[in-house]
């Protein structure tokens, strides 16, 4: 018998108090525009909040007329109709497709990426679509997903147009060791349990400070010794989640290398990945961190960013720790 797992908690910020709040949030949020990518995101979003038996809203942000050009009185009204009608007409698609699923939409005026950090305050997780051209972009994936991903409170799932609906492999979820992954690692063992998937935990530690850094003088870090520590490392971040999620499989991987490659290489025979996102200062949060950069650029399954509470993240506690 398949054991009922809750929806994942996390911790959030009220944005009318500040405080954190630990709650369970029975809610998916999916941002649409009217690309590929987007309707993409918004089937992956269904099937997730299908598997977790909690609700789907479908977001879309419309257009402001522009300040200082002459508006006719009707044009909020054209601009909020059009909106509504690209809402309805997912939506339909997608009751008929998940027709026990409760999906409710909603069109709101403004920024996107205002419109769903407004919106996902009590979200479990928020889900945008990539372009497709962001691969072809390297690193650089297009702007309203990667300033979402940076900027929201709930965990963010970015999904591709080619990224499949329902993969069938672990999910995979990076750990560093600066203490920050806590919340990461919370989704990834939530998301596991519904799933009823294997979890496979991968700690990467940079290799380049163990070897030879001047001709001729040997590094004084020995790597067997290293990579003893960081396998304590990772078996102490996972301490107590084993008790909590018994019937989750969990497998080990610590290996030497940049954190975004050898992440890449697991995501190949992945469900999703997940990683963690340290707070940042206002402007240091609009632009995502080089991992979690290249993962949403070239990951070939959906990748979820998961924000990490102001009280989780600490210094590295060796020069050699991958952050």
């Amino acid at each position: 018998m398949t054991r009922k797992v809750s929806p994942p908690t996390a911790q959030v910020t009220d944005p009318s108090s500040g405080s954190l709040a630990s709650r369970v949030r029975g809610l998916i949020v999916a941002g649409i525009s009217s690309s590929i990518g987007s309707q993409n995101a918004v089937r992956w979003a269904a099937a997730e909040a299908e598997r977790r038996t909690v609700g789907l809203r479908i977001v879309h942000a419309y257009p402001l007329p522009q300040l200082g050009q002459p508006v006719q009185h009707d044009v909020n009204d054209l601009l909020r109709n059009e909106a509504a009608a690209l809402l309805e007409g997912i939506a339909d698609g997608t009751r008929r497709d998940h027709p026990h699923l409760a999906i409710t939409t909603r069109p709101i005026p403004g920024a996107p990426v205002n419109a769903l950090r407004d919106e996902s305050w009590c979200a479990a997780l928020t889900v945008v679509g990539a372009k497709e051209s962001s691969r072809l972009a390297g690193a650089i994936l297009g702007s309203v997903a990667s300033a979402i991903a940076a900027v929201n409170p709930a965990p963010v799932a970015v999904v591709h147009p080619d990224h499949p609906l329902n993969g069938q492999g672990p999910v995979v979820v990076g750990i560093d060791a600066t203490g920050g992954s806590s919340a990461a690692i919370e989704f990834a063992f939530a998301e596991a349990a519904v799933r009823n998937a294997e979890l496979l935990a991968v700690h990467a530690w940079n290799q380049t400070l163990v070897e030879d850094s001047i001709p001729g003088y040997p590094s004084l870090l020995d790597p067997a010794t290293v990579e003893q520590e960081e396998t304590a490392v990772l078996s102490e971040a996972l301490a107590g989640w084993r008790d909590k999620y018994p019937d989750v499989v969990i497998t080990h991987e610590v290996r030497r290398g940049g954190a975004a490659t050898v992440l890449l290489e697991y995501c190949r025979s992945a469900s999703i990945v997940v990683v963690g996102r340290r707070p940042r200062g206002e402007f240091q949060a609009l632009v995502l961190g080089s991992t979690s950069r290249s993962l949403t650029a070239h990951s070939p399954c959906p990748v979820v960013i998961v924000r990490s509470p102001d009280t989780d993240h600490s210094k590295n506690r060796s020069g050699h720790r991958q952050t």
